[in-house]
């Protein structure tokens, strides 16, 4: 059955016919090593360049300031948490000086209501396994009150909502966004421009100077042209009027009222839109959370969806240039807020539980919610047979945001789209026991559909217990939220690579790319129109890999090259694609005899060449280098082989040279 022409141009399959058995395949939208990516021209692209995303447009590494404050408990009993030590914690919390560094040495702190951040500090625990803040109970617990983010649920009996399962953290950030239209460097933006470009043209007189960083903001019309234009069809509610205002992007170069920005505008610009550009700026900046843990040992049972107590973990909403980095969260209701925020980064994050699911096999609600966020990286997340009813959550306007390196052990993972138009996020190199409910959703119907355009699903797929090793690729697509309302969800969906195992519905009059494995396609070789439109499958496909693994660390090379592999330390699965991404760096170049002489056909372990200052360490003890790598890359000197391999390719690199190497590859097999 032939498709007629107009169905070709609505619903666009790319369909990849090269793979063989224990081959490498790459995509039509990139090629080896971005050779055949248009570099997001227009709004038609279906691959931005996500890696300008996360902290400082991923042009630096995360601060690894040296500390100058010590919080040390008056009574031996806040070491071992036996006495409560929140005042005590949140004096020194305020007595650190904005950019210092407060160190939370070894031990079991309890606390029994939330300590506030008000200025910008780092909170330094000595690893997730040494410092251990130990909520005493719930916020409900906390406040003696019902908290402000109440909703219903039908599920797992009739128990009411306490109000905080979605909102709120034991540790918070108090900021806000600092914006207005009439702020001395505010302007209104002179002349219309399209997706892909990377100019703007202001009013005369602009304020804004080359280095800063401009927030762009959009107004709604009446007539919801701009949530059309975001989410390529109309929403369910004709009453909001939409704003976005978290694209934030640096000027390079001023040439009287025309920037230059280091990055392309993900949508087209409309005077009738009353675009106008505000230096970004939030009350509170350059906030860090690290090495620490934060476990709800009194945690009773999970009580369902929306029946949460609120045994929560960070909040830091409203923040530009913020991190949590090497943090372990334990039987939470709610991990990470993230909202309302703009270029941060969450990094080698593990969350667990050993609490009774509900009646679902849910342990939590919310995992990380970067809602209404823009530009954040979340990558190097681990979930430990730990099911979350949302495991990352975007909803209302999130975009750019990066996803990568997601592992979940002996548990399912969805990327919750929680309606109000996320549009343009990359959910990249993700692995989980099934992935079958990866586009599962949340949200109220006055929220659909789920997601606005552009959404890119890069390298998902089911594992056999490891990260790296595929089962099956993602084979599922978005369900039809309401037939009876007039819209799909998903428009312009990519899924990279598509590997169902049933025949799949494709809706009708939307462009999606689905890169499709040739096995898996029907014996005529075409899709079949009609009602059921969709994909029908003749055999299962061979289990292959997709290069490179990581569209991220793929773009973030091809944009820095030699410089790009620094900004990876922490996510060596990304690194996969040194070698066919960035064959001249170092990482390559250091290892190509050794990956030759080990019969390899790729990049497996490309750790950086040892520098000449290093090799005197040769003989150190673990100790010794533990400590050494501490001082020179960040990792607190408790961490385990296991860590640093994990976490720091030149750390792993430098510790294999004197730590016995058969110690380095066992422990590595535990994916952190």
């Amino acid at each position: 059955e032939m498709i007629r022409r107009d169905v070709l141009c609505l619903l666009l399959i790319a369909i990849m016919m090269l793979l063989t058995c224990g081959a490498e395949t790459t995509s039509h939208l990139w090629g080896s090593t971005g050779e055949l990516w248009d570099g997001y021209a227009n709004v038609n692209s279906q691959l931005y360049d996500w890696s300008t995303s996360g902290y400082k447009y991923g042009d630096e590494r995360l601060p690894n300031e040296p500390v100058t404050d010590v919080f040390k408990p008056s009574d031996p009993g806040g070491l071992t948490g036996s006495v409560d030590v929140t005042a005590a914690l949140q004096e020194a919390i305020d007595n650190t000086p904005p950019g210092g560094v407060l160190r939370i040495p070894a031990g079991t702190y309890k606390i029994m209501k939330p300590v506030m951040i008000s200025q910008s500090i780092v909170i330094r625990g000595d690893g997730p396994e040494k410092t251990i803040i130990a909520p005493g109970g719930s916020l409900y617990d906390a406040h003696g009150k019902e908290g402000p983010c109440v909703a219903t649920s039908k599920a797992c009996g009739t128990q009411s909502s306490k109000g905080y399962g979605f909102c709120e953290g034991f540790i918070k950030l108090n900021s806000w966004t600092v914006m207005s239209s009439t702020s001395w460097k505010a302007s209104y933006v002179a002349a219309p421009q399209v997706a892909g470009d990377n100019t703007l043209t202001l009013r005369a007189g602009s304020k804004l100077q080359v280095g800063d960083s401009l927030r762009i903001v959009l107004e709604d019309d009446n007539q919801r042209t701009l949530i059309y234009h975001l989410l390529g069809q109309t929403p369910a509610s004709n009453i909001t009027r939409w704003t976005i205002n978290t694209f934030v992007a640096k000027i390079i170069q001023k040439e009287g009222d025309k920037v230059t920005l280091n990055r392309k505008l993900p949508f087209n610009v409309r005077l009738e839109w009353n675009p106008w550009v505000d230096e970004a700026r939030y009350k509170v900046m350059n906030v860090g959370l690290e090495y620490f843990a934060i476990r709800h040992e009194a945690a009773a049972a999970y009580p369902g969806h929306h029946k949460e107590f609120g045994y929560n973990g960070i909040d830091l909403a409203k923040c530009m240039y913020c991190w949590v980095r090497g943090v372990h969260i334990h039987n939470a209701d709610v991990g990470i807020l993230m909202t309302n925020s703009v270029l941060s980064t969450i990094t080698d994050v593990k969350f667990t539980s050993d609490r009774q699911p509900d009646c679902q096999g849910h342990h939590g609600h919310h995992a990380i919610d970067i809602s209404a966020s823009g530009s954040m990286l979340i990558q190097n997340i681990e979930f430990t047979k730990t099911a979350f009813v949302h495991g990352i959550t975007v909803m209302s306007l999130s975009h750019l945001n990066v996803i990568t390196g997601v592992y979940a052990e002996g548990c399912i993972f969805t990327g919750d789209h929680h309606g109000n138009a996320p549009f343009m996020n990359l959910w990249d190199n993700i692995s989980a026991s099934s992935v079958d409910r990866f586009f599962e959703y949340g949200g109220n119907n006055d929220v659909f559909p789920s997601s606005g355009r552009s959404e890119t699903a890069w390298n998902v797929y089911a594992n056999n217990g490891k990260h790296g090793e595929v089962v099956r690729f993602l084979g599922v697509l978005p369900k039809q939220q309401n037939p009876s309302r007039p819209w799909v969800p998903w428009g312009n969906l990519a899924v990279i690579p598509f590997q169902p195992s049933t025949p799949v519905a494709v809706p009708k009059g939307y462009r999606y790319y689905l890169h499709v494995f040739a096995d898996d396609l029907p014996s005529t070789g075409h899709l079949r129109e009609g009602q059921n439109q969709g994909l029908i499958m003749k055999t299962p496909a061979p289990l292959d890999t997709l290069s490179p693994t990581s569209l991220w660390a793929a773009q973030l090379l091809k944009r820095s090259g030699e410089f790009a592999p620094p900004f990876l330390d922490s996510n060596t699965w990304a690194l996969s694609c040194c070698c066919t991404s960035c064959p001249s760096c170092q990482c390559c170049k250091a290892d190509r005899a050794r990956i030759a002489s080990q019969n390899s056909t790729g990049c497996e372990t490309p750790w950086q060449k040892v520098s000449n200052e290093e090799q005197p360490l040769s003989n150190a003890t673990a100790a010794e280098v533990h400590a050494y790598l501490y001082q020179k890359y960040g990792l607190p000197p408790n961490y385990t082989a296991t860590a640093i391999e994990d976490m720091n390719y030149t750390a792993r690199r430098t510790l294999a040279a004197r730590i016995n190497e058969t110690e380095v590859i066992t422990t590595a097999d535990e994916v952190y």
